[in-house]
C-alpha cells in the first residue's frame, strides 16, 4: 500500500484527491489546517452580500468521507517537510508519505514599501478576514438606513481579477440599495486604485474594455497609475501627492506562496511560489510535486502561467496522472499547461468571457460562468453530503 498526501484543501488539492480516490494500493490523506474548503473565486459575492457562507464553504471531512472508500483527513497546520526521509512534518506529528502533492494555494501580500497597508488593508484570500470585511459592509448600510449622513468610500487597491469583481459587485449593490436609501446611498463611494496604466493587466484588450466600462456604469470611480505611498487610519496618501479617504480598505493587490514549511534549500521565485520542474516536481525530488497557487508554474514557452483555479485544477489533474503512473512503472510527458478561457463577474447578471478565441459580455458571459460555478459546487456538495450520512467509525 502506498501513501499519497495531499497537502491544501483547495482548488488544487481537492481535485488531486478527485483523481486519485480509489486508485488501488493508494491510500490518501488530505491535510489542511482549516476544516472547510473556500471557494475564493466567489468571494466577491460574498463580500457584497449577494451570496451565504453556505454557498462559498464546504466541510472537508465531510467531503473526504464522500468517497466509496473513505479519504483520511488531517486538520494540522504544516510545519515542516524532510523530503529525504519522506516525511512531512505537522504541528503534533509527523506523516510519512510515498508521494507528496503540495497544494497549500498563497495567501495575500502586503508590499513592505507601503506603510500601513497590513494594518488597516482587509485582504480576501481567508475566510475570516472576509467575513469581517463583509460585516462592515452591512454595517454601514445599515447606518446609512437609519439616517447617517457622513460620507462613506471603500477603496480596492488592486484592479487584477479579484479586485474588478469585488468593485463591481459592491458597486452593483449599492445601486440596488438605491431605492432603499434614497439620497443616502450617493454618499457611499467605491474607488477602485492600481498602480498599472490599466485594470486587468495582462489580460485580452476585449476583457479591460469591458470591465471598465461596467464599473464606470456601477459609478466606481478607478484611479489607474496611482502609486501609494502609505496608508493611514483615514487617508490613502499617493507618491504624485494627493490622498484618497477612505472608510475601509481591501486589498486584492498579490499574493505571496504558502511555503515557508519548505526548506530553503528549494528554489523559489521573489513572491515564494516553489520553482517547479516540466513534470511540477521539486527539484531533485520525483516524489514531490508542487501544483496551483504555491507553484511558479510556465507554460511551454516558458511564461508563467497566472495563479487562477482553473491552473490549480490542471495541474492538480496533471499530478495525479504521474503517480498513477509512476504506480505502474510508467513515465508521464512534461506538463503543458495553458488557460482556455476568462470569465469575469461584473456584478449582478453581467459578466465578460473570453473562451476559446470568443468573446462576449452581458448575460451570456455571467450565466456560463455561473454554470461552471455550479457544477462544481455540485459536484463538492453532494459529496459532502454523502459524507454526511456516512457513520463515523
Amino acid at each position: 500500500m502506498k501513501r499519497v498526501v495531499v497537502a491544501g484543501g483547495g482548488y488544487g488539492g481537492l481535485r488531486a484527491v478527485e483523481k486519485l480516490a480509489g486508485v488501488s494500493g493508494v491510500e490518501l490523506v488530505l491535510v489542511d489546517a482549516n476544516r472547510f474548503h473556500f471557494m475564493q473565486t466567489e468571494v466577491y459575492g460574498y463580500i457584497a452580500g449577494t451570496k451565504d457562507i453556505d454557498e462559498i464553504a464546504i466541510d472537508l471531512e465531510l467531503w473526504c468521507r464522500g468517497f466509496e472508500r473513505p479519504v483520511r483527513f488531517v486538520k494540522e497546520r504544516i510545519t515542516g517537510l524532510d523530503p529525504d526521509a519522506h516525511l512531512l512534518e505537522l504541528e503534533t506529528l509527523q506523516l510519512s508519505y510515498d508521494y507528496l502533492i503540495l497544494a497549500t494555494g498563497a495567501r495575500t501580500k502586503f508590499p513592505h514599501f507601503i506603510e500601513g497597508l497590513r494594518r488597516y488593508g482587509y485582504g480576501v484570500k481567508q475566510l475570516g478576514r472576509s467575513f469581517g470585511f463583509r460585516h462592515r459592509f452591512e454595517s454601514i448600510v445599515k447606518k446609512k438606513l437609519e439616517g447617517q449622513t457622513d460620507k462613506i468610500n471603500i477603496a480596492v487597491i488592486g484592479a487584477g481579477l479579484s479586485g474588478v469583481e469585488v468593485a463591481a459587485e459592491m458597486g452593483y449593490m449599492l445601486k440596488r440599495y438605491e431605492k432603499m436609501l434614497g439620497e443616502r446611498a450617493k454618499d457611499i463611494g467605491i474607488t477602485l486604485v492600481d498602480a498599472c496604466e490599466t485594470i486587468l493587466p495582462g489580460l485580452h484588450p476585449f476583457l479591460v474594455k469591458s470591465s471598465q466600462k461596467r464599473l464606470e456604469s456601477l459609478g466606481v470611480t478607478v484611479k489607474t497609475s496611482a502609486f501609494i505611498k502609505k496608508v493611514d487610519e483615514r487617508e490613502i496618501h499617493l507618491k504624485e501627492g494627493g490622498a484618497i479617504p477612505y472608510t475601509f480598505v481591501i486589498f486584492t493587490g498579490g499574493i505571496v506562496g504558502n511555503s515557508d514549511f519548505v526548506p530553503e534549500r528549494f528554489k523559489k521565485s521573489d513572491i515564494k511560489q516553489l520553482i517547479v520542474t516540466p513534470t511540477l516536481n521539486i527539484e531533485g525530488y520525483e516524489t514531490v510535486f508542487a501544483i496551483g497557487d504555491v507553484a511558479h508554474i510556465v507554460d511551454k514557452e516558458g511564461r508563467m502561467l497566472p495563479p487562477t483555479a482553473q491552473i490549480a485544477e490542471k495541474s492538480a489533474e496533471y499530478a495525479a496522472k504521474a503517480v498513477k503512473n509512476a504506480l505502474s512503472g510508467e513515465k508521464t510527458p512534461p506538463f503543458e499547461g495553458r488557460m482556455d478561457g476568462m470569465f469575469i463577474a461584473l456584478g449582478g447578471r453581467y459578466g465578460a468571457a473570453e473562451i476559446f478565441g470568443l468573446h462576449f459580455r452581458g448575460m451570456s458571459a455571467y450565466y456560463f460562468k455561473r454554470l461552471v460555478t455550479f457544477v462544481y459546487f455540485l459536484g463538492i456538495n453532494l459529496r459532502a453530503n454523502a459524507g454526511y450520512k456516512v457513520r463515523r467509525p
